[in-house]
């Protein structure tokens, strides 16, 4: 009855072990990927001379090209500033 029990017990530490470990590692690959995205963002930011962006940021860092006006709210758009590094 006892092996039982000890069985029982070292399959759920090492179930509750691989589960929880999972679990952090998808943490980590979701907040790598929005570092890798940001870093990408930053370099076309420095590749372009003009860009342009919402000032209401209705789409969350959404950059372009031109001046024109906001598809979501319609305000014109102003160019964004570069930050030297």
């Amino acid at each position: 009855m006892k092996k039982v029990i000890l069985v029982l017990a070292l399959m759920l530490s090492a179930s509750t072990v691989l589960v929880s470990c999972k679990g952090e590692k998808k943490e980590h690959n979701e907040e790598t990927e929005m570092q890798e995205d940001h870093a990408a963002d930053k370099a076309d930011m420095a590749m372009n001379d003009s860009v342009y962006q919402c000032p209401m940021d209705c789409e969350d860092g959404k950059t372009y090209d031109e001046e024109g006006k906001c598809p979501v709210c319609k305000m014109d758009l102003k160019k964004v500033e570069k930050d030297e590094e």
